[in-house]
């Protein structure tokens, strides 16, 4: 079967066995035309982002710089409930195309007014529509996960990302290529703007809706949620990786130091070592995430335990080789994490709210960055020493770990002591009353 026969429309959409049918590589035509829309917007984004600390470093000062990032995680943070309640009211195409516009607007005032106050405003509007694209290509698969009742929910989940890992993979080479051809840094920002218009212009043509409009009438009639009709799954499982969140942000900002001042590694190399890691995930997605179907939560439990040894290997590592083969190996247990983790965060969540779930879970995961950072940056200059701090988030991880099964695996008793005592009631009552 072609490419073409999947992302035509089918006159039976609604049919599962002719959906099933007609998929290539866990995805349908719906979820085939956002992944690929979803790897042109990554390529807006990791054209430039890789080299902007160096890009703003060029005419900021070290606070403006932070300053500079803190607006925009906040940005995004912002981002994050409000794409997920409007993917809900309005529809999850609607909701994407609204996206690019701030993306592309903030990608052209970098691009012309890269000077201050007027960068930490452009940055922002960038993270702010980035926050959205992030959410719709989790929702988007969970609508049509939802509708198809089928159990491969983590493949689907992951396959969707496959175009944008590939161009995640390429860009940092395209990047270098460029520079070393004469241009600038700031000109990575302008092919990041055209490349966010282009997506925009695919999404309106190419993109289909996946919210079905039965969904959308229940998610508009209730506008606002309580927490609790998430449901408690949502929550046991949300509360259990916060603790894991805090340990991977205490490191992973500093992932770039650690490879070129503590490995001695140079910048080249380490762009390098980018790419093989996000080439080694596309290659892996689709045997990990049927693997991983298999078993979500042991997946899950056993993919986490991985990337937490790895990141004590980083730490206690040295050499160019050793540098890449961690790459490659850090691509399996990241893999299976994004796959399970969303599926799972939405696990038991009714249909009308999965946009608003998925957006809270965003939300709750992302703002621990905020505090793990500048913790880790504490740590780094009180020792001194990267190699201790990922060390130590490695270790920090693999406690938390403990958290994340009782959060999937437990379970809470039923409530029957209701029943009991109307039991006991119908017992003792007397033959009159009866």
């Amino acid at each position: 079967m072609s490419v073409t026969e999947v992302l035509l429309p089918s006159g039976s959409a609604s049919d599962v066995i002719e959906t099933r049918r007609h998929e290539i590589l866990g995805l349908n035509g719906k979820l085939w035309r956002l992944a690929l829309v979803a790897g042109i917007a990554q390529l807006s984004v990791s054209i430039w982002t890789w080299q902007f600390a160096i890009f703003l470093d060029t005419f900021l000062t070290p606070w403006d710089i932070g300053l500079t990032f803190t607006i925009g995680t906040l940005a995004a943070l912002v981002g994050y409930p409000i794409s997920g309640a409007m993917a809900d009211y309005f529809g999850r195409k609607k909701t994407m195309i609204f996206a690019f516009v701030p993306l592309c607007l903030g990608l052209f005032m970098l691009f012309i007014l890269p000077t201050w106050p007027f960068v930490v405003v452009s940055y922002g509007l960038t993270q702010f529509g980035w926050s959205f694209i992030i959410i719709i290509s989790r929702a988007m698969p969970a609508d049509e996960i939802a509708k198809e009742h089928l159990p491969d929910s983590t493949k689907k989940f992951t396959m969707v990302l496959m175009p944008a890992f590939l161009m995640d993979g390429i860009s940092p080479i395209l990047a270098v290529f460029l520079i070393q051809s004469g241009a600038s840094l700031n000109y990575l920002l302008l092919i990041g703007a055209v490349a966010g218009l282009f997506a925009l212009l695919l999404t309106i043509l190419f993109v289909q809706e996946t919210l079905h409009p039965e969904t959308k009438r229940k998610a508009q009639l209730e506008s606002k949620i309580s927490v609790r009709k998430l449901g408690q799954k949502f929550w046991y499982f949300t509360g259990g990786m916060v603790g894991y969140y805090l340990a991977w942000g205490l490191a992973i900002p500093y992932l770039g130091p650690l490879s070129v001042d503590e490995w001695g590694i140079d910048i080249s190399t380490y762009g390098l070592t980018w790419s093989v890691f996000s080439l080694s995930t596309v290659i892996l997605m689709y045997s990990l995430s049927s693997f991983a179907d298999r078993g979500r939560r042991r997946a899950l439990i056993v993919g986490l335990i991985v990337n937490a040894i790895i990141m004590i290997l980083f730490g206690i590592g040295s050499g160019v080789l050793t540098m890449f083969a961690l790459n490659i190996l850090w691509a399996g247990p990241i893999v299976i994490w994004i796959g399970v983790e969303r599926s799972l965060a939405i696990d038991g969540v009714v249909e009308q709210f999965k946009g608003r779930a998925l957006g809270t879970y965003q939300l709750i995961t992302s703002v621990t960055g905020l505090i793990a950072t500048p913790v880790g940056a504490l740590i780094w200059e009180f020792t001194s020493s990267l190699r201790f701090l990922w060390i130590i988030s490695g270790l920090l991880a693999l406690l938390s770990v403990s958290m994340i099964y009782w959060g999937i695996y437990y379970q809470p008793r039923p409530r029957i002591k209701s029943n009991v005592k109307i039991r006991r009631k119908q017992v003792t009552k007397s033959p009159a009353q009866r």
